[in-house]
């Protein structure tokens, strides 16, 4: 896997939701998702995804990455908090834009590297705290390395085996790779077995000493391994009820597992055999879906209403929008990217219209010109068709 590719492999995750906020989000399902702090719009963060994957691939400069992503921005109207301009809190500016595309990038290329390094476990079982960036304010790692419980070796450095819980605890993001906090500019550097027993981090074989071995979980093959999140013991119902009222249809929980509905979309046109289906929530949960339905009677029953996305029902539908002629060329093939967007479509859309009473017809418009049309019975909680046409 390439940094591009672990960028584009994260679910969009839109959700009103400060950074300390995001805190209260399991670091599993954190890892899985693309977010940006109080960014609600799916739009928008597809933008950013594309843009970050771009710089982490190297095959898109800084600046035409903020470029795509303030024309995103452009399109939906954003205008910046007022007093904020600049800022940020302010998605346009180069403060914000900036540490949107670095923090991700980082994120992405500190992964792939850590499973290239949990993979030369046995040569370098241990790695080193440093700096590999100048800060003209630099936090205090030491300070933070002794808090989270880290000892120091060989006259004060911060290392300790691979498999040490230290690198969690140390990160702002629950993850054991770099970076370890925004705009952090600290690093890891490998250390051999040699230096890791002259150390005493490992004691000689033959002595009870054996290589760490890599807990479960350590090598993924993706953010996106294993699907599902377990919700924490002894709290599951108040998790259950968070991601919920945060995430609506962007998140789908079953048996007590949390699973981004953009992994589980990505996986039904992949033709995965074993993929659940996508649960798209109650209507009640998607404030912005029942403010645009008109009539009282609908809007009552929609709220105890859902939608069920099933695989065999979006491989027609992606096999069938392929390469459409529409009438007249009207319509626009669909993309990956665009049924991604469908759990946009039922929390949020642009319009809502009705062909009778079991037809609802929903329309959001896309950055690149089309409009996405999704029809639903939803008396039967299902979709009847799915398109995209030009504006």
């Amino acid at each position: 896997m390439t940094p591009s590719e672990a960028v584009l492999a994260r679910a969009l995750a839109p959700a009103n939701l400060s950074s300390a906020q995001w805190s209260a989000v399991q670091a599993g399902l954190r890892d899985r998702a693309f977010f940006s702090a109080k960014v609600e719009e799916a739009r928008v963060l597809h933008a950013m995804r594309e843009a970050t994957a771009g710089v982490a691939a190297g095959s898109l400069s800084a600046s035409d990455a903020r470029l795509a992503i303030r024309k995103a921005l452009a399109e939906i109207g954003y205008k910046p908090p007022a007093g904020k301009e600049g800022g940020l809190q302010d998605h346009t500016s180069d403060a914000r834009l900036n540490l949107i595309l670095k923090t991700n990038a980082d994120m992405a290329r500190g992964y792939v590297q850590h499973c290239e390094s949990m993979a030369a476990l046995d040569a370098f079982p241990a790695q080193e705290l440093i700096r590999f960036e100048a800060r003209e304010k630099p936090r205090d790692w030491h300070a933070r390395w002794r808090a989270a419980g880290g000892r120091f070796v060989g006259g004060g450095r911060m290392i300790a085996l691979k498999t040490d819980p230290i690198w969690t605890r140390i990160s702002r993001f629950g993850h054991p790779w770099p970076p370890f906090d925004f705009g952090s500019g600290m690093g890891v550097l490998d250390i051999d077995r040699a230096e890791a027993l002259a150390l005493g981090l490992l004691r000689p074989a033959g002595n009870g000493g054996e290589t760490p071995g890599a807990p479960p979980g350590t090598l993924p093959e993706s953010f996106n391994a294993g699907l599902g999140e377990a919700l924490p013991p002894g709290r599951e119902k108040e998790t259950d009820l968070f991601l919920r009222d945060t995430f609506g249809s962007f998140i789908t929980i079953r048996d007590d597992r949390a699973i981004w509905n953009g992994t589980l979309i990505r996986d039904m046109l992949a033709g995965s055999p074993d993929t659940p289906n996508a649960i798209f929530g109650k209507a009640e949960k998607q404030p912005k879906l029942l403010s645009k339905i008109a009539e009282p009677d609908m809007a009552e029953h929609l709220k105890k209403s859902g939608l069920t996305i099933t695989r065999e029902w979006m491989q027609t539908h992606a096999q069938k929008h392929a390469n459409p002629s529409g009438k007249g060329g009207a319509n626009l093939p669909l993309s990956p990217a665009d049924f991604e967007l469908l759990p946009a479509l039922w929390r949020a859309p642009d319009r809502a219209t009705f062909d009778g009473p079991h037809r609802l017809n929903l329309e959001l418009d896309t950055l690149d010109g089309g409009i996405l049309f999704l029809g639903i019975d939803p008396f039967e909680g299902r979709p009847k068709t799915f398109y995209k046409f030009k504006k």
